[in-house]
This record gives C-alpha cells, sequence and structure tokens, in this order.
C-alpha cells in the first residue's frame, strides 16, 4: 500500500497526466482505507478499555455510599448490628473484587504501553508512573488509579488522531546513533530522516516495541513530507510505502 497525503512523489515515466492523476488518487483511496483501519481498530480498543474503567468508577461510588450509610446505621440495636457487620463484610468482598478488576486493566496498560510511540511516552510518564506495580500493596485509591488510566487513553487518543513530528537519536548501520526527525502517523506507522537525507526509513509499532528498518531510498520523499507539515515546503503529493500487519 501507499500513503498518499497532500504531498507529492516521483515523475512516472510517459504515463499521461490523467493515467498520474488516476493512479495518485488510487493510492490517496488505498492509504485512506490503511489509516482508517488502523484508527479504527485503536478507537475499538479504547472503547473498551474506557467503558471497563466507567464501570469501576461508578461500582466504586456506590459502595463508598453504601459502606457510608452502613457505618451510620451502626449505633442501632445489637441485632441490627450483625446485620450490619455481614453487610459491611460482603461490600468489603465486593471492594476487594474492584480492586482486583482494576488492577486488571491498569496490566492491559502496562501490557501495551510497549508500543507507544516515544513522544506520547513522554506525555503519559507522570501518569503511568502512578500505576502501582504492586497493585496488593499501593496505597493509592481506586478513583485515583482509574483516572490515571482514563488519563492515559485521553492522550493515546489524541496522538492517534493525528501526525507529529519528533526529533529522535536513531542508530545507523554502523551502529553510531544519528539524530534524526521522525514523523509519526498515529499510533502505528513513522519515517524517520536525518539531516542529510542518507540515514532514513521506517519504524512500526508491534506489541513488543517499534521496529525500525533502514530505507535509504525514502530519504527525499520523507524530508519533503516533514517540510510540507512544517509548512516550509509547497502543499504536494508524496508518496511512502505502508504495510498493515
Amino acid at each position: 500500500m501507499l500513503i498518499a497525503a497532500v504531498f507529492g512523489g516521483p515523475t512516472w515515466g510517459s504515463e499521461t497526466k490523467l493515467d498520474k492523476t488516476r493512479s495518485v488518487l488510487e493510492k490517496w483511496v488505498d492509504a485512506r482505507k490503511t489509516i482508517a483501519k488502523v484508527r479504527n481498530d485503536w478507537v475499538v480498543e479504547k472503547e473498551i478499555l474506557e467503558q471497563s474503567a466507567a464501570a469501576f468508577e461508578r461500582e466504586l461510588e456506590n459502595l463508598t455510599t453504601q459502606i457510608e450509610q452502613v457505618d451510620t446505621g451502626s449505633t442501632q440495636t445489637d441485632k441490627e448490628l450483625g446485620a450490619v457487620g455481614e453487610e459491611k463484610t460482603a461490600l468489603r468482598l465486593a471492594g476487594d473484587e474492584l480492586k482486583d478488576s482494576v488492577g486488571k486493566l491498569e496490566a492491559r496498560v502496562r501490557t501495551l504501553s510497549a508500543g507507544f510511540p516515544a513522544p506520547v511516552v513522554e506525555k503519559i510518564e507522570p501518569l503511568f508512573n502512578r500505576i502501582p506495580k504492586e497493585p496488593a500493596d499501593t496505597k493509592l485509591g481506586l478513583s485515583a488509579r482509574l483516572q490515571n488510566v482514563v488519563g492515559i487513553l485521553n492522550e493515546l487518543d489524541k496522538f492517534n488522531g493525528s501526525l507529529t513530528v519528533a526529533s529522535e537519536l536513531r542508530k545507523n548501520e554502523s551502529g553510531a546513533e544519528v539524530q534524526t526527525r521522525v514523523l509519526y502517523v498515529g499510533l502505528s506507522r513513522a519515517y524517520f530522516v536525518d539531516k542529510t537525507g542518507a540515514f532514513c526509513g521506517v519504524g512500526t509499532s508491534s506489541s513488543s516495541g517499534w521496529e525500525w528498518t533502514i530505507q535509504p531510498e525514502l530519504g527525499v520523499a520523507i524530508q519533503k513530507v516533514i517540510g510540507v507539515y512544517e509548512n516550509s515546503e509547497p502543499a504536494t503529493f508524496v508518496s511512502l510505502p505502508v504495510t498493515v500487519k
């Protein structure tokens, strides 16, 4: 597939202008379908996590209210106190189950974090660091833990719906670190290039982290895309490869 952004590509031999236009439009449509698929996949994942977080938060509020009501009624007769004690025990057991569910939600976010791009990791780092490594031993309240998760999801959603350019160090073929500019297309794809245009390539998100492949032939195109994005180049078409796993 090809990403056909508002960018430009090389001259296509002796094709007519109509053929060129048709080819560009076809590639643009393919690219839009690819980006839409990646975006839709993330939206589904985000909705599931957000719905779980919202359900846990409602349950937490309900349990807190019930416990407070039970505490108020604890001044009644001894017979009633027995029933109150049983109810409080049941509520605390339900609270323990809720804590377990929140812990699983946090673990899911930790699992997904391997594929988070570097720029978004910087933004969510304060929230991410507040997720307890040992949920059973944490003193952080359930509401605060849920707010952390929701905050992370919101930042990921904003990043996934936009293009982002960042400066990052990448290792070249000899193992030396080179300063590069990286164009992220949401959460799944990226293109990097150094200032000379000679060291460049493609990045792909996976469950184990980002995988970077050197592709020297893309240098000029990636520089032009970043130039258009930063308004230092006029808007035109640029063809870049896209692969969806």
